[in-house]
């Protein structure tokens, strides 16, 4: 499996946010972080069901 695909994947790290545009980056943010991890996840699930093959 390839180690990249157990990297964390980055979501909103920054302070509460205080107005409508840190809001607005923040969700960004955090629809990017988890669009990122459940890509990782249905890469890894189709590793995991692959047949595996021997020579």
């Amino acid at each position: 499996m390839p180690p990249d695909l157990l990297q964390p994947c980055a979501g909103y790290t920054g302070p509460l946010p205080q107005s409508e545009g840190q809001i607005s980056d923040a969700l960004i943010a955090e629809a990017r972080g988890r669009s990122c991890a459940n890509g990782r996840l249905t890469a890894v699930a189709e590793i995991l069901v692959a047949p595996i093959l021997e020579d």
